[in-house]
């Protein structure tokens, strides 16, 4: 007797339906799979995928383009050799207005708000690189394209991605 065809006999078997069943179930265990997989990497958060540097002229910046609403995320601004006179670091008005930060480190010597973004200034420290840490929530879901700039240096522009 073949082992996939339908019987009545001792109870009622539909195997196109069983197999067909079969098929979903392999296929649910499939993405469920790739979504571990996925998760595992850094694209849905912290991970291997999720860490990037972004660099224009002196300023190279460090940080998380995937993260979550709930989680305080980390930009790492690093400003090569700058002969000693004060850093100032502008951010543009897509971070001022998704990101809340709740710390900086060092602490800036002088800071500015106004519509275009967020100027910070440091005292600089000769024949040094200054690496400038800013931990931050974010306020809002979605995409922020967000612009840093080192003094009157090139821009870099870089994206954020914030899961709910």
């Amino acid at each position: 007797m073949d082992e996939f065809a339908s019987r009545e006999y001792p109870i009622r078997e539909d195997m196109r339906f069983q197999d067909r069943l079969w098929r979903r179930e392999r296929a649910a265990w499939l993405v469920l799979i790739l979504l571990v997989a996925v998760g595992l990497s850094g694209a849905l958060g912290v991970g291997p995928l999720s860490w990037k540097k972004a660099s224009a002229g002196p300023l190279t910046v460090a940080y998380e383009r995937f993260q979550r609403a709930t989680r305080l995320s980390k930009f790492s601004f690093d400003v090569a050799e700058h002969g000693g006179s004060d850093v100032r670091l502008h951010l543009n008005a897509a971070f001022q207005k998704n990101f809340e930060i709740s710390s900086i480190q060092p602490q800036p010597s002088r800071s500015t708000a106004e519509a275009d973004g967020i100027d910070l200034t440091f005292a600089g420290e000769p024949r040094r690189d200054a690496r400038i840490v800013i931990w931050a929530h974010s306020r809002h879901y979605g995409l922020s394209d967000i612009t840093a700039q080192a003094g009157s240096e090139a821009p870099v522009p870089f994206w954020v991605f914030v899961y709910p």
